[in-house]
């Protein structure tokens, strides 16, 4: 069977089929999907995000994001402005931000869906935990990079797939809502086809810039 990538395009051929779930690899991306014809529905998506219980009294949480937030600081500067895209019910990462300084505004489509997303607008977005998560991954980081003001920064975290990883006992593809998967040479088409300058990977950090 055959498909045709939601990010590039290309034709993408079966790479994992349990009679479960199918996922797609695709030939020139190197994207790993989720079969489109078992995306999740909005309501199971919305009933699955709303057992998260992310805390900004959570230290495991607050060390988890630790290395995503430590970036952000890194590559800023205080009271550049923000987004948080795919917040979630519970915003702590523009909760720990604003306490530092920065301006940062919440979007989730399902929990903070009224912020209307302008061009040229944030000096910097976060998606921590959210990539992995698109459907049209083509539109989403099209949009993405449009709201990045000049030289604006793009900070996502995700749990990257390598051929070193065993896909069949690979925890990260169990949850139904995770249905695009990224190795490197999928952050190097993002780079190229959107036109930012430079992407760097550190563990599950990813950031693109942009000019």
């Amino acid at each position: 069977m055959r498909d045709n990538c939601p990010l590039c395009k290309s034709e993408a051929e079966v790479f994992y089929d349990d009679h479960k779930s199918r996922f797609y690899l695709c030939n020139n991306c190197k994207a790993v999907y989720r079969d489109p014809e078992q995306l999740p529905g909005l309501d199971h998506e919305k009933e699955r995000y709303s057992l998260h219980q992310n805390s900004i009294e959570d230290q495991g949480y607050l060390r988890f994001l630790s290395p995503l937030i430590q970036t952000v600081k890194n590559m800023t500067v205080k009271n550049n402005s923000g987004l948080d895209f795919g917040c979630g019910h519970s915003p702590v990462i523009s909760e720990l931000l604003k306490k530092e300084g920065y301006q940062v505004d919440n979007f989730d489509p399902i929990f903070y869906p009224e912020l209307e997303i302008v061009k040229d607008r944030y000096d910097f977005i976060i998606c921590s935990e959210v990539i992995e998560h698109f459907h049209n991954p083509s539109v989403e980081f099209s949009m993405l990079h449009e709201a990045l003001a000049d030289a604006g920064k793009l900070f996502c975290s995700t749990c990257l797939y390598s051929e070193q990883v065993d896909f069949a006992s690979w925890y990260y593809k169990n949850d139904f809502t995770h249905v695009f998967f990224y190795q490197t040479e999928t952050l190097e088409f993002i780079r190229e086809k959107f036109d930012f300058s430079s992407v760097k990977i550190d563990g599950r950090v990813i950031s693109f810039s942009k000019y």
